[in-house]
């Protein structure tokens, strides 16, 4: 029976692992607010990055984000006898040591910690509201000393001000000022001319103590393993103090808006109600219930407001947390998963109107940088990722109106485009394939760039490419046959043939049973074993007979295939490199020389059980490729799958602490392949005669309707 699914959605840790300094600090947590603004921080209270915060702001949602309430220094006192909360690493010292107090963890809507004090408990707790750029920090005593005595709470809010790329120090320490001239006794107004945003602090404290001062030489750990700057100046307003009862909470809400505490119980509720709306429906037995039910709550963590003028915004995706920007390519791949499984339609349809709205020369953006209002459009894939996307929304929403009567036009744009050429050497050959790429720009997903050196150039005919382009053909007959241009329809169906036979007749390599990965434009072939073969496997138009599908296969699983994720690059090969370390540099030429990344489990999977059948032996059998996520969740950051692993045994994760793609890649395969829960593709309805592509749309989405999407 279909039906609502229970969310699991605490993670628990016990006090052996978060009062152990070396197990909680590595360990992160993670909340947004759906407008590219982030809470974010070790368990062990220390930040270790530059970008952990209390409340990092969106200046310009989704971008241009900025570290304001960077975290709290709080201690209770109990009697004459203190206890630290918070923990801090200055040069050759932690300082206090909060965590040797901390006795529990818990990732809910927010973080919760609980502290043992003497006899007393006390429990911290943090709370991000959705939609807004505000955080709750809230205190409640959960069990009393015996001894009876007074119990205080010192809390000193501790502010950066800074663009969460920098960190502070000497020469670009933001002019803080506290305005006093308010009167109230109940919030604190707090503003730095080198800060775009202002920030509130109202509480429920009995005393504010003005102690206005900057704190010097945090160190941040990560960023110094990276190879960043590691050393972070905070300042301070003063200190609040409050008296704990049981049954009283106390705290402060942080907001670049004046929010009254009084609110304070209505953030929370908003956020703790938004999380328990976050589920996909599974029958409770089944055996991945645990993971997908999971990954749906982590999915709205990418899904984002965009601004592009005032009152009118539209969705988009934030690439990964804590430092990524939104991106094309990964919005495409991601779509489905974050937005289509969970039957987030709306969100899905924004986000293709949007980029839609955006394209130039046939080319979707790349991404939305933040240091800059134009997109970037420096990408050959992520146009033909947005046409399969647009399929894939079709599939689960049956809109084909959306397809057929606004996005018809732009999607035909591309292929005509593609089809004569255009930016960086885009362009399709005679023998109907894609060739593209010039020096010193990286257009295909392995993108990292030294320089002006370009570590995976891949210049010619990328093998994922051109199974995109083989699929984006055989979608678009299809669409215009909805559109009633059947001409049309019939040359993208000429055009899909001939490049379906070049594939074929270009691609295989016949000595290692498998695809190559670079056809270059002398024609010789690059036979470097990596994944991106596993598109032509796993599309739902693919070039690739069934025979050399399980040959390929066979060949990745055996050399590519670990724990979490594939491999970038085949350990036998002379470029591999197995771990992901060191200064910018030294990472990025690793970053897709042999680096795992999760997300290509997704057309792992989907190609393994469309090659094998989608038999209950089969669905197993891809689970276990799955399954070993489960742990990953206790790992890295909390409740969600990281951006990339070390390739070499044990894997260590690296990268961003929580991926859109990878999220979202694992989620719908999971939900696709291996519970079999998705529809039909439109294709497969028509061939088993299901209905007539004409009466496929289920919404009468006119192109102003779609407009305002």
């Amino acid at each position: 029976m279909d039906q609502r699914f229970k969310i699991v959605k605490k993670i628990v840790l016990d006090q052996s692992t978060c009062g152990n300094l070396d197990a909680s600090i590595g360990l992160e947590w993670l909340c947004t607010n759906g407008r590219g603004g982030y809470a974010c921080g070790a368990v062990a209270g220390v930040n270790t990055r530059k970008y952990h915060g209390y409340l990092v702001a969106a200046a310009r949602p989704p971008l241009d984000r900025f570290v304001l309430l960077a975290r709290v220094e709080d201690r209770i006192w109990i009697g004459p006898r203190s206890y630290a909360l918070s923990t801090n690493e200055f040069p050759d010292v932690m300082d206090p040591q909060g965590y040797r107090n901390m006795i529990g963890f818990e990732l809910r809507a927010g973080p919760v910690w609980r502290y043992c004090c003497g006899d007393a408990l006390l429990e911290k707790s943090i709370v991000l509201a959705h939609g807004q750029e505000a955080v709750v920090v809230r205190y409640e005593l959960v069990r009393p000393p015996t001894s009876a005595q007074e119990v205080r709470l010192l809390v000193q809010p501790m502010l950066a001000g800074r663009h969460f790329h920098a960190t502070t120090g000497s020469g670009n320490r933001p002019d803080w000022r506290l305005d006093t001239e308010s009167g109230r006794s109940d919030s604190l107004l707090l503003a730095a001319p080198q800060c775009p945003l202002r920030l509130f602090i109202s509480h429920n404290a009995q005393r504010f103590s003005d102690g206005q001062c900057w704190w010097y030489n945090f160190i941040l750990r990560e960023e110094k393993s990276r190879g960043y700057p590691d050393h972070d100046d905070l300042w301070t307003p003063g200190a609040l103090e409050f008296t704990l009862r049981t049954g009283r909470p106390v705290g402060l809400i942080a907001a670049t808006r004046p929010v009254p505490f009084v609110e304070h119980a209505g953030l929370v509720l908003k956020a703790r109600m938004r999380e328990e709306q976050l589920s996909v429906r599974l029958d409770d037995d089944s055996f991945a219930a645990g993971l997908v039910n999971r990954l749906s709550v982590a999915a709205d963590d990418f899904l984002v407001q965009r601004l592009e003028k005032p009152g009118h915004e539209k969705s988009s995706v934030i690439a990964g947390y804590p430092w990524f920007e939104d991106w094309g390519r990964d919005t495409f791949i991601s779509l489905a998963g974050l937005t289509l499984v969970t039957r987030n339609h709306a969100a899905a349809r924004s986000i293709l109107v949007s980029f839609a709205d955006h394209i130039r020369d046939g080319l979707v953006p790349n991404r939305f940088p933040d240091a800059a209002d134009a997109p970037d459009y420096n990408t050959v894939d992520a146009s033909l990722w947005f046409i399969h996307a647009a399929y894939q929304y079709w599939r689960y929403s049956n809109d084909l109106a959306l397809l057929r009567d606004y996005l018809y036009a732009p999607l035909g744009r591309i292929i005509e485009c593609y089809r004569q050429g255009t930016l960086y050497g885009i362009r399709m050959d005679a023998d109907g394939l894609i060739r593209a790429g010039e020096p010193g720009v990286q257009l295909t997903w392995m993108d990292a760039k030294i320089g002006d050196r370009v570590v995976t150039p891949r210049y010619g005919k990328p093998v994922e490419v051109n199974a995109l382009w083989y699929n984006a053909l055989h979608i678009m007959a299809l669409v215009a046959g909805a559109a009633g241009d059947s001409a049309r329809a019939a040359d993208f169906l000429g055009l899909a043939r001939l490049a379906g036979q070049s594939f074929l007749d270009k691609f295989w390599n016949a000595a290692g049973n498998c695809l190559f990965d670079v056809i270059g434009d002398d024609g010789a072939p690059d036979a470097s074993l990596r994944p991106n073969q596993l598109l032509a496997a796993s599309l739902p138009f693919s070039p690739l007979p069934l025979d050399k599908t399980r040959q390929a296969l066979a060949v990745v699983r055996d050399k590519l295939l670990t724990p979490l994720g594939l491999r970038t690059l085949a350990p036998d090969s002379p470029a591999y490199q197995g771990r992901y370390v060191g200064d910018q540099n030294s990472r990025d030429r690793a970053y897709h020389q042999g680096t795992v990344w999760p997300w290509l489990l997704g057309p792992f999977v989907t190609a393994f059980v469309r090659a094998y059948g989608a038999t209950p032996e089969i669905r197993r059998q891809a689970w276990e490729f799955l399954q070993p996520l489960e742990g990953h969740l206790l790992q890295a950051g909390l409740g969600s799958i990281s951006e990339i692993a070390d390739g070499d045994a044990p894997h260590q994760p690296r990268g961003c602490i929580a991926q859109a793609w990878s999220v979202a890649e694992v989620l719908r395969c999971c939900w696709e392949d291996v519970l079999g829960r998705a529809p039909a593709w439109p294709h497969e309805r028509l061939r088993d005669g299901a209905a007539d592509i004409q009466a496929a749309a289920a919404t009468p989405a006119a192109a102003e309707t779609a407009a305002g999407a």
